[in-house]
């Protein structure tokens, strides 16, 4: 109970929050427009409203994409003029918008939006408008692990099959590992919305294994394969990165997973150098409370 009753409050300064601001929107010239927010207040309702009005913490999708791009609002003796709040709420609903529909898919869903603080000045502050967007994904990921796949470059499966191309082992253990994040049913979204990051070797088991897929090569460059058992490792070290990350009373929201090619020159430099290449997994880990109520609008 204590749960519906903690959701239902969210819920209600939600609501009495997006009134303000469409009060705002009709009739630009009422007083109110002169109230004033704390930065972090604002913050906090501009992203609860943009989840609770078009984010499904529920749909379950095979991919997860994060994009993000940036607005600025004017402050007003360091606080921001509620005015200002609903034009930067219109901002960033549109940049999510682009966002959203800037992903090839004919099934898409905003899952959550992440709104936080880039930069404070005198003046303005500057914020990064994240979307995290469930969509289907067309390259033949399928749903069980089954098949082997190179490490990255989207090269698809190394199975001799020539199938897969346009994604790739990070494609792969992202899904595995998303499709056993316990996902809230019904109409949920999310709110106090944050990340981590992690890649490699930055956590090992007790063996000293890297948890996150890394790779340094030598002289030739050679795509490693990952082969279903490795891919099941990854998968749940991933996990584990996950929950070592975890902030105290959140959840997991999604993982995200992308490749990365670091190339240098190996060698004395005094004498002749080789190519040397440096590969990892790089995770983007969200995290979140949920909610019921709300979620689930068009963009």
């Amino acid at each position: 109970m204590k749960k519906i009753e903690q959701d239902k409050r969210t819920e209600n300064q939600i609501i009495k929050f997006k009134e303000k601001l469409y009060r705002l929107k009709t009739h630009p010239e009422l007083k109110s427009g002169d109230e004033t927010m704390s930065v972090d207040s604002a913050v906090w309702y501009i992203e609860a409203t943009a989840n609770y009005t078009y984010g499904d913490a529920s749909y379950e999708s095979s991919k997860f994409t994060i994009d993000s791009s940036v607005i600025s609002i004017a402050l007003t003796n360091n606080e921001i003029l509620l005015a200002d709040v609903q034009v930067a709420y219109e901002k960033a609903i549109d940049s999510i918008a682009a966002q959203y529909y800037n992903i090839d898919s004919d099934e898409k869903q905003l899952i959550v939006a992440d709104i936080s603080i880039k930069e404070v000045n005198d003046e303005n502050v500057i914020l990064y408008i994240t979307s995290g967007i469930g969509s289907t994904q067309d390259c033949g990921l399928g749903l069980t692990n089954t098949y082997p796949w190179y490490w990255g470059w989207e090269l698809g499966r190394c199975d001799g099959s020539g199938l897969g191309v346009g994604c790739d082992a990070a494609d792969k253990i992202a899904q595995l590992a998303n499709y056993e994040v316990a996902v809230p049913v019904g109409g949920t979204y999310y709110t106090d919305v944050s990340y981590e990051h992690a890649d490699g070797c930055d956590y090992t088991n007790d063996n000293g294994d890297c948890l996150l897929f890394a790779d340094f090569q030598e002289y030739t460059l050679v795509h490693q394969c990952l082969s279903t058992t490795e891919i099941t490792f990854y998968k749940n070290g991933l996990k584990t990165v996950g929950n070592i990350l975890k902030p105290s009373g959140k959840s997991v929201i999604r993982y995200s997973l992308i490749d990365l090619t670091a190339f240098a020159l190996c060698g004395d430099p005094n004498y002749q150098q080789h190519d040397c290449w440096y590969m990892v997994h790089y995770a983007t880990i969200k995290y979140g409370i949920w909610h019921t109520g709300g979620g689930g609008g068009s963009l």
